[in-house]
């Protein structure tokens, strides 16, 4: 693209982030007022935070302002009008942004007021306006890496999707993006070598790497690969899986794994992991649906077992770690992982545990929690990794265990919502504000 058209381009752009932004006007000096929704955001806790998630659904806009379109539409700080990173992702795959992800900083116990300005469903020609964030986020497929990665600029995560359902980490020096660099490095396993823009730390193998998840049926762990199924009479038997990459950055990233036909006992079911990763964070959600069982389900999430690493557990808070000279590289580095679970669904804790197939063993073994979703089958989980290499490395015990802490205290109190329509067309709903607690 030339530079007359960048310029053209970016000029537009401007013009019509600032309409939005604050009205125009016609012709007799009358004033437009864009249509808006305005929410007051809420830190709960008494400790600044910084690249802070709130996630929005288009659905409860909607039925705030029912002219609301994501078509068009910005979201500014009330006070400065300076916009506020976001991004509007198609989380279920019909073709149509249903959701808006957005990331900010908060004071200790700050209410800060945001407004959502848009363009009416219906309006000819809108879009979607910004002006570009820089990327902190990436999702990718590459085959160099066998799997499906995700990454912030502090760290990086690859899944083996198959009967594996193992996650790997990939740790950097320096705050960046480096999926692509892992791949490109791969023919000659350069993703070994150590690199400031990162080096492949935890190769989960066998195991469920760091996070990685099973079915826990009969006291034993059940991972994706039905045996019966390794018989060439019987290839319908054999578990299938699709992945799928729904947000690529910038603000975050969003992969999803989905295994078909897993047969557990007589149970056929259908299971849904989708990932998600933030700017500036370390950790990742893993959002689990299981589908076709017969009733409540229980899930193993679990964490490599290294003899080079001290286990801590602390279930009044609902999560584990391990840390201590558990990397793959030669010498090892100290490497951080953990898993951080909603306590009430936790059922029981194991430090050795059967599989359902030897094709499982694993000599270095895993750290399980199980976890019962409940009737709806569904569940959602964290875990997270820190190597201790580099600029951004987390150089000891203490303070892995001081991260693990701060980020397990921020999910259990996330920011809160509290949402109104502004400005009211006749075709707005006149109701009292909605509180949204965001997951």
């Amino acid at each position: 693209m030339g530079y007359r058209k960048v310029l053209n381009r970016l000029l537009t752009f401007t013009l019509a982030l600032s309409l939005l932004a604050s009205g125009c006007t016609l012709l007799g000096g009358r004033r437009r007022e864009v249509p808006k929704i305005e929410m007051v955001v809420h830190n709960p806790l008494p400790v600044e935070r910084t690249d802070e998630f709130v996630e929005l659904r288009v659905a409860d806009l909607k039925n705030m302002a029912p002219d609301f379109s994501p078509n068009a539409f910005i979201v500014v700080q009330a006070d400065s009008n300076q916009e506020v990173p976001y991004q509007l992702d198609d989380m279920d795959n019909d073709g149509e942004g249903d959701e808006i992800a957005m990331i900010m900083d908060m004071m200790p116990g700050e209410r800060k007021s945001i407004v959502i300005r848009y363009a009416p469903e219906g309006t000819p020609g809108s879009r979607s306006i910004n002006l570009g964030y820089e990327r902190r986020t990436r999702a990718a497929m590459h085959p160099e890496y066998e799997g499906l990665g995700w990454e912030s600029e502090l760290i990086a995560y690859r899944i083996y999707p198959d009967h594996r359902n193992s996650i790997g980490v990939f740790g950097k020096q320096e705050r960046g993006l480096s999926l692509d660099r892992f791949a490109a490095s791969a023919a000659d396993r350069g993703y070994n070598r150590l690199e400031p823009w990162g080096v492949s730390v935890l190769d989960g193998g066998k195991s469920l790497g760091c996070g990685g998840f099973g079915l826990w049926y009969g006291s034993k762990l059940v991972k994706p690969l039905n045996i019966v199924g390794l018989s060439p009479e019987k290839p319908d038997d054999r578990v299938a899986r699709y992945t799928r990459i729904i947000a690529d950055g910038p603000i975050r990233s969003v992969v999803q794994v989905i295994f078909d036909n897993w047969r557990v006992g007589d149970q056929t079911l259908r299971v849904t992991a989708t990932y998600t990763i933030y700017a500036g964070q370390r950790w990742t959600r893993n959002q689990i649906k299981i589908e076709g069982a017969d009733g409540p389900m229980k899930i193993g999430v679990g964490l490599a077992k290294s003899e080079a690493a001290t286990l801590t557990r602390d279930e009044k808070n609902g999560l584990f770690y391990t840390w201590g000279a558990q990397s793959d590289r030669d010498p090892p580095d100290d490497l951080g992982m953990a898993v951080i679970y909603p306590r009430e669904n936790f059922d029981s804790f194991h430090e050795s545990v059967d599989h359902a197939a030897s094709l499982f063993d694993d000599e270095s073994g895993v750290y399980l929690a199980v976890l019962n979703p409940g009737a709806d089958n569904e569940i959602l989980y964290q875990f997270m990794a820190a190597w201790s290499r580099g600029e951004i490395g987390v150089k000891k015990d203490t303070q892995f265990a001081e991260l693990v802490s701060s980020v397990a205290q921020r999910i259990r109190n996330p920011l809160t919502v509290t949402i109104s329509p502004g400005q009211a067309p006749s075709s707005r709903k006149d109701t009292t504000e909605s509180r949204l607690s965001l997951r």
